[in-house]
C-alpha cells in the first residue's frame, strides 16, 4: 500500500493508538475495560455525542432574546429559515439588512425593505460579508506581544493602566455610526478630560463634512434626492457604486430612468459625469467628461461662474470638448432650476463640495433635490487624515502612553507619509481590537479579536436619524469583543456586555411602561421607532465659498496623477480574504 491509511469503520478507529489515548484522557478510570466488547461501542457513542455537542456549541444562538423579522415563529422549527433585522456600516454609510438563518447559523443576507437606506436591496459587499464571519483565518485569540494570551490577562492589564486625567490616552476608531458607542465616547472623554478620540478610515466622508461647514457654517452632510432631479451633474462621485456603499442612491436614481410611457420620457433624468476613472456611474451617464482628478475643481469653479453663483471668476475651460460640455451642462441646469442637482465625490477637496452646495442654492434646489439633515454626531472627535496625522505626531513625540485602536488596520491603511507604524512602536501601551491578526495586530502590544457585526450586539444610525439595533445571529465564534465593550472596560462602565450597553442606552430614552414593548418592536422591525431628523433650513454663504475658492492654491500640472479609490472586490483590504468578492465578476 502507498499513501496514508484511513480507518473505514468505528471499530477500526477504536483500535488505533490515538483513539486509545483519547479514551484514557477522557475516562481515566476503567478506560481499559471500556475499550473491550460492548463497552467499546458505548464509548464510541459518547465520542460521537461529544462531537455533536461541540458542533452545536460552536453555532448556538445568543443567550439574550433576539427577534425575527417575521410572524408565527413562537415555536421554533428546526431546519426552517428565519429572518432577523440588523445593519452594516462601511465608510460612513449604513445598510439595513435582513439575515436569513438556519438552525442558528446565518446563511444569506438581503436588504431590509423597511430600512430607508436599503429599500429591500443589499450591495455585493454586504451580501459577501457573511463569508467574513466564517473566515477560517479570522483572529481567534488574545495576543500579548504577538504571543497567545487570554481575555482574563488582558482585562487585568487594562484595569491596571494608570490613566490619570487621560493626558497620554488616545482612542483611534473607524467612523462612529453607533449612538451607544458615541455615548460611551462622551463618558470616556468626561472621565479622562485630557484624552482625545480620533476617527479615521481610508475611505471616509470628511471632505463632504468640511465642505458643508464652508458653505453653511455647520459641519455635516447633505442628502441627495436623485428621484427628484431632472438634471444631475456628478463631480467625481460614483454614487451608483463604491463611493456610496448603500443601495439607496441607486434605487432613487432608477426611479426616473424607467421609460414605460411618453410621460416617463419627459421625466427622464439626464446625468452628466465629470471624472478621472471609468466608473459604474460614468458608464450610466448620458454625457461623460474625462479629466484629471485635480482639474475637477477648476471645472466646478467654471460651472459656478457660468451660472452666476461665483461672479467675477474667469472661466478657464478644459479645451474645446470641455467648453462644449460645460455649455451643455449650464444650459440644462438653468432649464431644470430647482430640479437640478450637483454632487461631489469624496476624493474632491472640501471646496468642491462647498461649490456644489452654492450651485444648488443658486438653482433653488435646496429642499427639492438636496437636503441637510441634522445628524447626531456630538463633534467630539478629530476626524480624517488630518486627525490621524495629528495623532501620529503626538505618538512620535512621546505624548501618547496608551493608544486604543478600535477596529481597522491603520498600520496598513494609513497614508505612507504619515508613518503610523513607526510611531506606534513608541507607544508604551497599545491595544488593538480587530477581526484579523493583521499588520496592526502584530505591531500592537495587545490584540483582542473583534466580534463580527453578525455576532455582536450594537446599533447603527444613518446621518439622517434612522437607527437599527444590531442583534447577533450567532454566539461569537472566537470569543470576540465589540468596541463598546473595550471602552466600557477602560472607563469601568456600569454595563459591561454589548447587549446591556445597547439596551440600557435605548430603554433609558423611552417611557418606563413601554420600554419592553418598544425594545421588542425595534428588534423585530430592524428600526428603532424614532422620528427621522428634520431637514435643516440652511443658507449657503456665497462670500465664504468665494473666499475659500480664492484661498485655494493653483493646481500644478505634475504630469502623472494617481487616484486611490475603493476596490470593488477588497474595499480597503477588509474583504481581501473573501472568496465571493475575489471570484465574482
Amino acid at each position: 500500500m502507498t499513501g496514508p491509511k484511513y480507518w473505514r469503520s468505528l471499530d477500526e478507529l477504536a483500535g488505533t493508538p490515538e483513539f486509545k489515548q483519547w479514551v484514557h484522557r477522557e475516562f481515566p478510570e476503567n478506560a481499559t475495560d471500556m475499550l473491550e466488547g460492548e463497552s467499546r461501542r458505548t464509548v464510541l457513542k459518547v465520542m460521537a455525542a461529544s462531537f455533536g455537542l461541540a458542533g452545536l456549541a460552536a453555532c448556538s444562538r445568543p443567550v439574550e432574546h433576539i427577534l425575527p423579522n417575521s410572524k408565527g415563529v413562537d415555536n421554533y422549527v428546526p431546519g426552517q429559515s428565519y429572518f432577523y433585522g440588523t445593519a452594516m456600516s462601511l465608510g460612513g454609510h449604513v445598510q439595513g439588512l435582513l439575515v436569513e438563518t438556519h438552525d442558528g447559523r446565518p446563511t444569506k443576507i438581503e436588504g431590509n425593505p423597511d430600512h430607508p437606506t436599503s429599500l429591500g436591496a443589499a450591495t455585493a459587499l454586504a451580501q459577501a460579508s457573511i463569508l467574513n464571519l466564517y473566515d477560517p483565518d479570522r483572529s481567534r485569540t488574545v495576543l500579548e506581544g504577538g504571543k497567545d494570551s487570554t481575555w482574563a490577562k488582558f482585562e487585568a492589564a487594562a484595569k491596571g493602566l494608570s490613566l490619570g486625567e487621560g493626558s497620554g490616552l488616545r482612542f483611534l476608531s473607524e467612523t462612529v455610526m453607533s449612538p451607544s458607542l458615541a455615548s460611551l465616547r462622551a463618558a470616556a472623554l468626561q472621565k479622562f478630560p485630557k484624552a482625545k478620540w480620533v476617527e479615521y478610515e481610508s475611505f471616509n466622508r470628511e471632505n463632504e463634512r468640511l465642505g458643508c461647514e464652508i458653505a453653511t457654517g455647520t459641519p455635516g452632510y447633505s442628502r441627495a434626492r436623485y428621484d427628484n432631479a431632472k438634471v444631475i451633474v456628478s463631480l467625481d462621485l460614483d454614487f451608483l457604486n463604491l463611493d456610496i456603499p448603500a443601495p439607496l442612491s441607486t434605487k432613487l436614481f432608477a426611479k426616473r430612468r424607467r421609460v414605460e410611457s411618453e410621460e416617463d420620457l419627459e421625466k427622464l433624468t439626464r446625468l452628466y459625469m465629470v471624472e478621472s476613472q471609468f466608473s459604474i456611474t460614468g458608464s450610466n451617464a448620458d454625457h461623460r467628461l474625462r479629466v484629471k482628478g485635480s482639474a475637477i475643481k477648476q471645472f466646478a469653479m467654471d460651472l459656478a461662474a457660468q451660472l452666476g453663483a461665483l461672479p467675477g471668476l474667469n472661466v478657464v475651460g478644459n479645451g474645446d470638448r470641455g467648453a462644449k460640455f460645460l455649455a451643455a451642462v449650464v444650459k440644462d441646469l438653468k432649464a431644470a432650476g430647482k430640479e437640478g442637482l450637483v454632487v461631489a465625490g469624496p476624493r474632491q477637496p472640501a471646496v468642491v463640495h462647498a461649490i456644489a452646495h452654492l450651485i444648488n442654492s443658486q438653482l433653488g434646489a435646496i429642499g427639492t433635490t438636496v437636503e441637510f439633515p441634522k445628524g447626531w454626531d456630538d463633534g467630539k472627535s478629530l476626524k480624517g487624515a488630518a486627525g490621524l496625522k495629528s495623532l501620529t505626531t503626538e505618538m512620535s513625540n512621546g505624548q501618547v502612553s496608551t493608544l486604543v485602536i478600535l477596529g481597522g488596520n491603520p498600520v496598513y491603511t494609513a497614508p505612507a507619509d504619515v508613518q503610523f507604524g513607526a510611531a506606534l512602536s513608541k507607544v508604551a501601551a497599545s491595544i488593538h481590537l480587530g477581526q484579523d491578526a493583521d499588520e496592526t495586530a502584530a505591531a500592537a502590544k495587545w490584540h483582542v479579536p473583534e466580534a463580527h457585526y453578525l455576532e455582536s450586539w450594537g446599533d447603527v444610525a444613518t446621518v439622517f436619524g434612522a437607527t437599527t439595533i444590531q442583534q447577533p445571529l450567532i454566539e461569537p465564534l472566537h470569543g470576540g469583543k465589540t468596541a463598546s465593550e473595550i471602552v466600557a472596560l477602560l472607563i469601568d462602565n456600569k454595563e459591561k456586555s454589548a447587549h446591556d450597553i445597547v439596551k440600557a442606552y435605548w430603554t433609558s430614552q423611552w417611557p418606563a411602561a413601554d420600554r419592553d414593548k418598544t425594545w421588542k418592536k425595534a428588534l423585530h422591525d430592524g428600526l428603532v421607532p424614532t422620528k427621522a431628523a428634520d431637514a435643516l433650513k440652511v443658507t449657503v454663504d456665497a462670500k465664504k465659498v468665494a473666499a475659500a475658492v480664492a484661498a485655494e492654491p493653483k493646481a500644478a500640472d505634475t504630469g502623472v496623477e494617481v487616484a486611490f479609490v475603493p476596490s470593488a472586490t477588497a474595499w480597503d483590504g477588509k474583504f481581501s480574504n473573501n472568496g465571493w468578492m475575489q471570484e465574482a465578476p
